[in-house]
């Protein structure tokens, strides 16, 4: 019970109260003093701006990639060998030329090899020589082998005739007959050992030209012995010692050319029909750095990788291997390829887009709206004025009749027991009407009339001639009259720039090539590009186009 007395007594509280503070407004009216009244000059936020009118635009597309040598040669040794001789400055970073000497085998078993076929080749040619006489002896030999076997051919005949009248017998004609074959046979054998000398004279030929192969082989080893570099470069990588064993195959150098790389370049997807052979490229070491290799677009890649959904460019760079910055094998570098044709687009600088939109500024549609700021301070300045003189500011006049004010007010609610919250509240009541409540409800009749007559001021001054109006609002009207709206426009970026584009700011170098995504457009709008933390859509705003152009 003591508690619903106890809230209900709270309740009667605060409607005495707000009952009393609006019953004293119109007796307390007369005995406040008028305050002096300053109208409040509406100052619009200036903000720069610029006209969005299309740019030449180079697009880029950037990629990362490891550096690679065009042209490398892996040295190594042809024979093998012990290593004798290896010049002291052969080490890793050592500039070489072409055919200049990196090691030296020992080439002793080659020299013996060498000298071994140039004595059987002597030796095999003295028996040519030999085989050409004997050749010659043959065929005298030959020729006399004939001739006797003639004279014994006739000699039989004519035994055979002597025979034959009764003049001889026939044991001299079997010695005739055997004399002729012995003659037949002295021809055949020589015909024999003239008919070999040809295979033997291809033999002989044979085997020196087999031994002049073993021969050269021989010298091309000794030749070999001296390993040499085959391009002009850097030498990577040494891997002989004096003293070791080079095997054939063996790795013992790397040498790379510096003066032509290449970078196979890891970009988008998105390139691919967009970069072509030949465009221009720019290497860095790092994003950040100012200083380029300049390179072109040599070939593309046939296809895409699946995993990272990337094409791969390759990028051509020639250079200096001498210089002072060279582009190493290995090295990772971010590369930008550059379109070879540029095309008009829509930038904006890239500071200037949150959440994918832009503000421009847009035109005030109405009369009333363009002197709206000016209109809401006069009306504001009008209803101050007026709650101030209405304000229910407690005077010695009036302080006695609060208590009055509240039994009558209270014995709506607690009837007999009237006087007594009178006399609890009286000196709380008196107290706030002549402080926090006083400005309170001056405040709150303030904002309550400015939107009441706010509009009626607008419309007036839509309609009034300025020149009839005082001298300062006619400035003010004029400078209303040129005041623009913020309005958000959404936009699709396509992609990012760095460059300068002085038609629209000689400073700015971070740019966005975008696309309006409504019908409204972007080309020609005045694009705002500062106080940008301070603008909200809506907002009335004088534009300056010159710090932005």
């Amino acid at each position: 019970m003591l508690k619903l007395i106890s809230l209900g007594f709270r309740v009667l509280v605060g409607v005495a109260v707000l009952g009393l503070g609006i019953g004293l407004v119109a007796y307390m009216a007369s005995h406040r003093e008028k305050p002096e009244l300053k109208p409040e000059v509406f100052e619009p936020l200036l903000v720069e701006g610029m006209v969005v009118e299309p740019q030449r635009v180079e697009r880029a597309w950037t990629g990362y990639g490891n550096a690679r040598a065009m042209e490398s040669a892996r040295v190594s040794p042809q024979v093998s060998g012990l290593v004798v001789d290896r010049p002291e400055w052969l080490e890793a970073g050592a500039s070489v030329e072409a055919g200049q000497k990196l090691f030296v085998l020992d080439a002793v078993d080659f020299e013996l090899a060498a000298k071994t076929a140039e004595d059987s080749i002597a030796s095999l040619e003295a028996q040519l020589s030999g085989l050409d006489v004997e050749e010659s002896r043959l065929g005298r030999r030959m020729e006399l082998a004939s001739d006797e076997k003639a004279i014994a051919a006739r000699d039989y005949e004519r035994a055979q005739e002597a025979v034959a009248g009764g003049a001889g017998s026939e044991s001299e004609l079997d010695q005739w007959m055997s004399a002729l074959r012995r003659a037949e046979r002295a021809v055949i054998v020589l015909g024999q050992q003239l008919d070999l000398i040809p295979s033997r004279r291809a033999d002989l030929v044979a085997r020196i030209e087999g031994q002049k192969t073993q021969l050269k082989k021989a010298q091309e080893n000794i030749a070999r012995t001296t390993i040499t570099s085959p391009i002009s470069g850097v030498v990577q990588s040494v891997s002989l010692e004096v003293g070791e064993w080079a095997q054939v195959g063996q790795i013992a150098a790397v040498v790379v050319d510096l003066s032509r790389m290449e970078i196979p370049l890891r970009v988008s997807m998105d390139a691919s029909g967009q970069i072509e052979v030949g465009d221009r490229a720019e290497v860095r070491a790092r994003l950040e750095d100012e200083a380029v290799w300049d390179g072109r677009v040599s070939r593309l890649g046939p296809d895409a990788d699946a995993r990272t959904r990337a094409l791969t460019v390759y990028v051509e760079v020639e250079q200096d291997q001498k210089g002072d910055r060279v582009l190493r094998p290995g090295q990772f570098v971010v590369g930008r390829v550059v379109e070879s044709d540029a095309v008009e687009r829509l930038v904006v600088p890239r500071r200037t887009i949150h959440n994918g939109r832009v503000l421009v500024a847009g035109e005030l549609l109405s009369a009333e709206a363009r002197v709206w700021p000016l209109a809401e301070r006069i009306a504001g300045t009008i209803a101050r004025g007026i709650a101030n003189g209405t304000s229910p500011v407690v005077s010695d006049e009036t302080r006695g009749g609060i208590p009055e004010v509240i039994v009558e007010a209270a014995q709506l609610e607690v009837g007999k027991y009237a006087d007594e919250v009178s006399g609890l509240l009286s000196g709380d009541v008196e107290k706030w009407l002549s402080d926090a409540g006083s400005i309170r409800v001056r405040e709150e009749i303030g904002r309550a009339l400015t939107e009441v007559i706010a509009p009626e001021i607008a419309k007036w001054l839509a309609e009034t001639d300025p020149g009839d109006l005082p001298l300062e609002l006619r400035g003010e009207l004029e400078t209303m009259r040129q005041l623009s709206v913020v309005e958000s426009v959404p936009v699709e970026v396509l992609f990012s720039t760095e460059q300068l584009f002085e038609e629209l700011d000689d400073r700015e170098t971070q740019w966005v090539v975008v696309r309006a995504r409504d019908e409204l457009g972007l080309s020609g709008r005045e694009l705002l590009v500062s106080n940008l933390g301070q603008l909200s859509e809506g907002m009335m705003i004088q534009v300056d186009l010159g710090g932005g152009q």
